[in-house]
């Protein structure tokens, strides 16, 4: 039987628990789409796969919202960048959206996949915080996944510039709403308290400049495997 923690501790037993679950379900969902000949099934079971965690993120919020005392916008709005991607993955699988798909590959496969190493998450499980937080992350991964080895779709370096440049403009509108709001998405006022690669470069504004090199270091390592494979045909 697992024991509860009161916090929740980095590459403890639970944090293994979730990563181990994360590739187990991302192996099953590959799995049984893979075993699908028909392409609407394939859709449907994708749609299926990628609204879990949407659900999921929409109950956890709502909770959080019923808590009394002022509303944490940071926790509530959808403007961090994960939890922005999660809304859109019903979409780009059942679509099958090539666009968006090249646009969302770096981020998620960069980005949410390090932050499934550094939780920014002191509640351990079951707390909503917990469960919301590792179903979008591991539902953004198996999202990717599921579009490169079931749809067939791969990236391009011409992507990678694509990704980088909505990358920057997600960050000028983010950056706004920081301003309007005295929020913190992205990260873009202060680093977020759990150890993560943006310590590299010092205390703000350098550890943004560092971040930006960093996206182009981190996007260029994810291309290479399909640095010399031909792009999927856009649908």
């Amino acid at each position: 039987m697992m024991i509860f923690q009161a916090t929740f501790v980095h590459w403890g037993p639970e944090h293994y628990w979730w990563l181990a679950a994360g590739a187990a379900s991302a192996i099953a969902w590959i799995y049984i789409g893979r075993q699908l000949t028909a392409e609407k099934q394939k859709r449907q079971l994708a749609l299926a796969m990628a609204l879990i965690p949407a659900v999921i993120w929409t109950g956890a919020t709502i909770n959080i919202l019923q808590a009394p005392g002022p509303v944490a916008w940071d926790l509530v709005l959808p403007f961090h960048v994960c939890y922005f991607l999660n809304l859109l993955m019903p979409f780009m699988l059942w679509r099958k959206s090539y666009f968006l798909f090249e646009i969302s590959y770096f981020m998620v496969m960069a980005g949410c996949i390090q932050a499934l190493f550094t939780p920014d998450i002191p509640q351990p499980f079951p707390d909503w915080m917990n469960i919301r937080y590792f179903f979008v992350h591991i539902g953004l991964v198996q999202s990717t996944l599921f579009a490169i080895f079931v749809y067939g779709f791969s990236p391009t370096w011409r992507s990678l510039g694509k990704s980088l440049l909505w990358t920057n403009i997600y960050f000028v509108f983010v950056s706004a709403v920081n301003f309007l709001m005295d929020t913190n998405f992205m990260y873009l006022r202060k680093k977020p308290p759990s150890r993560t690669m943006l310590d590299l470069f010092g205390d703000w504004p350098w550890y943004i400049l560092g971040g930006e090199l960093l996206a182009l270091v981190l996007f260029t390592v994810v291309m290479l495997p399909f640095a010399f494979r031909p792009a999927r045909v856009r649908h």
